[in-house]
């Protein structure tokens, strides 16, 4: 699989991750918390994704039963990606925070039932 490069829009956090498809998989999530940040996510295994920079910079928020982990960069704001609560072995990242992909057409995109557990 080949990596993709990705980070927050200040450049402080940097990641890459093993993908076969970047467009392959994308999902939104309707719980209470991915409706407000409004984002695209993709589940990679937490092995595929390795944080190259900004580890100091990363925010950690967690809600509800503090099982999931939604990590932000400190500096600009921007949602990176989240250890998954239906699945500690994954990651969520924020597709929009790859480099160089372009923007997902909304066919691409499945829907989660998240708000179920909220």
């Amino acid at each position: 699989m080949p990596d993709h490069a990705g980070g927050c829009h200040c450049g402080a956090v940097r990641f890459t991750v093993q993908l076969d498809s970047p467009q392959i998989g994308l999902y939104r999530c309707d719980c209470s918390l991915c409706r407000k940040k409004g984002i695209i996510m993709k589940s990679v295994p937490v092995a595929d994704f390795v944080l190259q920079a900004g580890a100091a910079q990363l925010s950690l928020y967690q809600w509800n039963k503090h099982i999931a982990e939604h990590f932000f960069c400190s500096i600009c704001g921007v949602y990176t990606h989240h250890r998954r609560r239906r699945d500690p072995t994954q990651y969520s990242i924020n597709i929009e925070c790859l480099d160089n992909q372009p923007i997902p057409e909304s066919a691409w995109v499945g829907w989660a039932n998240g708000s179920e557990h909220d």
